[in-house]
């Protein structure tokens, strides 16, 4: 059987943020090569073995994801039959040895979440491909059981990153400190990445704060947006479904100006009722949705709303 000639960068028209049902799917769309193993390498056009992906599913205890850059275990040393690191792993495994020179020659390696991973960060269920990092380091240590293990920092590609609309561009000045833009007019520019469609067909296109419909167009089709609880950009916040809500236009801009807000256990507060008195409401969530409370604890701490109380 011929070698597998790795294959970097995107793959096809498939976005990040695009889910897929099982490592089966995410195999037969060609973004990582195996069907069990973390890592995904072949041969370069040097014959030389490379990393084009990988998949972070609670494979090693050391792992650590913080979105923006992940600490990957290595792959070996574990024992076949209970799973637990009793053997130092070695650099000439095929794809230690990928990843390791995936970081000496710069190449782009994809990054898929599964199930098992950091609760706040990967998917309730299947697979999510959250596209392109940079291998920037590696390294030796012991690990937790107590023997040698490999271990690869990988930082998000910035040109991959989405694009910040002109209200989250506002919110990143503030977290920088600099002086906003002008402009002359109010601009409003919504996306739909695959994780916003996502939600958005999980409450179909209802608001999950005010629960109304905005019929637009002859066919009486429904408009929603996708709001960040922890805005993009330099505010650390990841594009995932736990930090995405389905809001209509007018709760989206409420939120994003902290207007209102979410405490930990998903209450809905108002800080400007027309009661003159902030009012609370349930925040609707479908099962398959798993919001978390940190994000909504970065919002308030961004809008300096303290333990979930209005700040004084």
């Amino acid at each position: 059987m011929a070698a597998y000639q790795a294959v970097f960068g995107h793959i096809g028209d498939i976005l990040p943020g695009t889910h897929f049902d099982s490592r089966k799917h995410v195999k037969a769309a060609g973004l990582h090569k195996e069907d069990q193993a973390g890592i995904s390498w072949g041969l370069d056009g040097n014959a030389r073995r490379v990393a084009d992906a990988i998949v972070l599913n609670n494979g090693y205890e050391d792992d650590y994801d913080e979105w923006d850059s992940i600490l990957y275990t290595g792959a070996g040393g574990r024992n076949p039959n209970t799973g637990r690191q009793e053997f130092d792993q070695s650099w000439e495994t095929p794809g230690n040895e990928g990843l390791r020179n995936s970081r000496r020659f710069a190449l782009p390696v994809r990054v898929i979440r599964g199930p098992r991973g950091d609760r706040d960060l990967s998917p309730a269920s299947g697979y999510r491909y959250d596209g392109l990092y940079r291998v920037t380091e590696e390294s030796e240590e012991t690990g937790r059981a107590g023997f040698r293990i490999l271990r690869f920092k990988l930082t998000r590609l910035v040109e991959d990153q989405q694009e910040l609309t002109s209200l989250e561009q506002q919110v990143e000045d503030l977290v920088l400190g600099e002086a906003p833009r002008r402009t002359a007019t109010v601009e409003r520019i919504v996306r739909d990445t695959a994780v916003v469609r996502r939600v958005k067909t999980w409450y179909r296109h209802r608001c999950q704060i005010c629960r109304s419909t905005l019929p637009v167009g002859p066919d009486g089709k429904s408009y929603a947006e996708g709001a960040h609880l922890q805005a993009l950009g330099k505010a650390g916040g990841p594009d995932i479904e736990g930090n995405v809500l389905c809001l209509c236009p007018n709760c989206h801009v409420r939120l994003d100006r902290g207007a209102i807000y979410l405490t930990d256990t998903f209450q809905v507060v108002d800080r400007f009722a027309a009661t003159g008195v902030p009012s609370e409401s349930p925040l609707w969530i479908e099962p398959q949705h798993r919001v978390k409370a940190r994000f909504a604890a970065a919002h308030r701490r961004f809008w300096r709303i303290l333990d979930s109380q209005e700040g004084q």
